[in-house]
Order: C-alpha cells, then structure tokens, then sequence
C-alpha cells in the first residue's frame, strides 16, 4: 500500500487571509492591538486543530506551541501588509468562531463561518502582494521561492500550480498532478493524493497509472481489519493501514533522516512530522525526511532542508533552489 501524506502543507497557506474585515481597507481597528489579536486568533486555530486531530497538529506543526508561534508570525505580517482587508476586529470575530467551525470542514479548511471567509483587500489584479488579504480577488499568485507575488484570480479544480505556492482557499495542490483540486466528497472520485473529507480514505486509486479511485467511510478504531483494496484507516484519527497484519496500526510520525512514504520494513507508511516534508524518488517510493529548519535557516526547495508553512523558503536572485526559511514581508514587495 503506497500512500502519499494527505492535506498538503501549501493549503495552510491559504489561511492568511481569513477573517471578514468588518470596516473598510484603510480605516483603522478601534479594536484590541495587533499582538492581542493574532495572539487570539492563532490559539483559537491551534487549540480548534488539536481537539479535532492531535495527529494534524502532530503532522503539520509538530506541537500546539509551535502552531500559535507559526501562525502569529504569519498573522502578524498579514495585518502589516499595505492594502490589506485583515483587521484586528475581523480576526477577533474569527477566533471567536472558530470552536463552532466543524471539525471534519476545519481539518481541510472548508465550509468556514462567516467570520472566517476569505478576506480581501484593495489591490486590483496584476499589483505585486504578499498576502491573499491585499488582493481584490483574496488571491495573491506566488511562484515557489519567491518573496513576492502578484494578484489574481483564484485558481479552480483543474489548474495547474505547478508555480504556485498555494491554491488558495478551499483547495490544495494536489502532489501527483500538480493541479490545484477540492476536497473529494464520500462516494465521489478522488485522484491520487486528493484528500477526501474527513473521515473518508480514497479506496482504489492508483499512483502508477493515475487511475482515480473513491472516497469510502475510513476505519476509525485500532487494530480492525484493512486493505488499500476495501476500507483504509483514517490517517487523522491517528491511523495507517499495516500491509503484513492487514491492521489499523498508530501512525508513526518521525523526524529528519528518517525513512518515510512506504516503508517495506515496516509493512506501513510512515509520515514526516512537525512540518516535514518526504523527499524520494518518486511519489510512492521509501524516502527520507528532510530538516525542518527554523526562521533565518537555510532551506532548499529540490531536496530540504524545508520549512513550515506560513514560512516560506526564499531563494535568491541566483535562480537556485537554495534560500532561507522567511516570514513573509509585503512591506518589501514593489
């Protein structure tokens, strides 16, 4: 059973952005300051992904702490951002709702209360952003390793991001295709890596071919039966499928240097934790861990080390693959 790690971390960039501005571009908050209110926003959002996955914070943060950490720096530098629609009161109204937003729509960043849509700015198509936020459209067009993007419209199912940092809101870059797709709905056809909505696996598909398979109800409890063929186990509920015992065993989550994808020694897949990324030589081959590195790290977009969404790995001007892991800066962008 080869199977890839689902919610792909470049959706988790779509979330600078969320939060309805309740005053217009420009017209200053009277509301709490700006550390109160990503402080606020972002332990809603951590503590929200925590009681509904402890394996999803695991997986994409490593921790809660790291979690708030990640995303109040990246909150921080949204609200900062000339032409944003982010404000303060907006994202207080948001972390307020985010205990009601459903866990199986949380996890994958869809359906969100109206306090949490997408957020849009004053910058009309084509104007250099940073943030979703700044943009007319709530969409800002980055290509990988670039500080800096340019408005535009949001992409749908089907386009290419094989140059972008993101979907955008409500969809993820799907790893196989590198087109931008949902999340596939039970009973629907999912492709190869799609995620499908919570509490569903995709029974069938195949790698090799790209033959789509379906979304079915996953298996939720320890040690009941599996196959890649017939019910999977729910990789959010803490899960994977091992190959020899045909059980839902934990999922194992390991660190840099260590082998993952599917591991034949371990008869299971084994994922990347705290933000990592596995880098192998193709999409279902075993791999290895790259380095997560920290704000001011070095990174490597080819082949690690990586860093954790909403930081980004910038390149230089060189045209390399080699950068720094960067909190995102609109004040720099032309």
């Amino acid at each position: 059973m080869n199977r890839l790690a689902p919610a792909p971390l470049a959706a988790i960039l779509a979330l600078f952005g969320l939060a309805c501005s309740p005053a217009s571009v420009g017209v200053a908050d009277a509301g709490p300051s700006s550390d109160q209110a990503c402080a606020d926003w972002s332990y809603a959002r951590c503590t929200r992904l925590q009681s509904c996955s402890p394996t999803a914070v695991a997986f994409r943060y490593g921790d809660v702490n790291a979690c708030e950490s990640l995303m109040k720096s990246g909150c921080l530098a949204n609200l900062a951002a000339p032409s944003t629609g982010s404000t303060t009161a907006g994202l207080e109204a948001c972390a307020q709702a985010v205990p009601n937003w459903d866990c199986g729509d949380y996890i994958f960043t869809q359906n969100p209360p109206p306090e949490c849509q997408q957020t849009t700015g004053a910058l009309a198509a084509s104007a250099t952003c940073a943030f979703p936020a700044q943009c007319q459209s709530g969409f800002c067009a980055i290509v990988p390793g670039a500080s800096c993007g340019s408005c535009a419209a949001t992409p749908q199912p089907g386009d290419s991001c094989a140059q972008l940092t993101t979907c955008g809101f409500g969809l993820a870059c799907n790893t196989v295709s590198s087109t931008c797709l949902a999340v596939a709905q039970p009973m629907a056809a999912c492709a190869p890596a799609q995620s499908c909505a919570s509490g569903n696996e995709c029974i069938g598909a195949s790698y090799s071919t790209g033959t789509p398979g379906t979304c079915q109800t996953a298996v939720e409890s320890l040690g009941a039966s599996c196959s890649s063929s017939t019910h999977e186990c729910d990789f959010y509920s803490g899960l994977t499928c091992n190959t020899q015992s045909l059980q839902c065993v934990a999922a194992q989550l390991v660190g840099a240097g260590q082998a993952c994808n599917f591991v034949t020694s371990a008869s299971q897949s084994i994922y990347c934790g705290s933000g990592g990324k596995c880098f192998s030589p193709t999409t279902t081959s075993q791999g290895t861990c790259a380095v997560v590195s920290p704000v001011g790290g070095p990174c490597d977009l080819a082949a690690g080390p990586v860093c954790v969404s909403p930081v980004r790995c910038i390149v230089g001007p060189d045209g390399g693959t080699g950068g720094t892991c960067q909190v995102a800066d609109a004040t720099v962008c032309p």
